[in-house]
């Protein structure tokens, strides 16, 4: 399951929401301390470098993702490598980082694409007591194609260009639905505020 980032909430919203249980990616950064390494690995979170110039920096993660995928787990990724909003958002075609696309290749596993707007307010207490609204749509699956049919950075593009094509698309299909005005789609936390 591959999502738009655009707060903190997410993760527990979504594990909410989602069907099965989700074994997220996480900046490493959260795993510097004992304590909240420990609370991580409990929720069975991986831990990634999302500066790393390559795939091969974050080998042991990536390892690890593709042996839960093996035994049948559910992966939460935030292909964005962190909250973004606006123009840097895939919600608006900012590129994605290129794990996802690599991650469901190798494994051959489906990417399901999801959007969650409307998680970016929930950083004002205020509005707390309103019961704000939230939104969520779950497209349908997107299966990778075999690396064998053209040459692999070719396919490893195209896919990740389909891939990045579902978030927006799926943007679009929440706002006609529930009929969404600007004022509703996510803002940078200093425009929000």
């Amino acid at each position: 399951m591959a999502s738009n980032h655009i707060s903190h909430f997410e993760p527990a919203i979504l594990g909410a929401f989602f069907p099965r249980a989700l074994d997220w990616v996480a900046m490493e950064e959260l795993f510097q301390h004992p304590w909240s390494a420990q609370f991580f690995s409990w929720l069975n979170t991986i831990a990634i470098d999302r500066f790393a110039k390559d795939l091969q920096a974050n080998r042991r993660s990536f390892r690890t993702m593709l042996g839960r995928l093996a035994q049948g787990r559910a992966i939460g990724i935030f292909p964005e490598g962190g909250i973004r909003a606006g123009r840097e958002s895939i919600l608006e075609g900012a590129p994605m980082k290129p794990g996802l696309a690599s991650l469901s290749l190798l494994s051959q596993t489906p990417v399901i694409p999801c959007v969650v707007l409307g998680s970016d307010r929930l950083y004002s207490s205020k509005i707390w007591l309103q019961r704000p609204s939230l939104w969520i749509i779950i497209g349908k699956p997107i299966t990778p194609p075999s690396l064998t049919a053209t040459p692999r950075e070719k396919t490893r593009f195209d896919f990740q260009q389909r891939l990045s094509a579902a978030f927006p698309e799926l943007q679009r299909e929440l706002c006609c639905r529930f009929q969404l005005s600007e004022e509703d789609l996510p803002k940078a936390p200093r425009i929000r505020k």
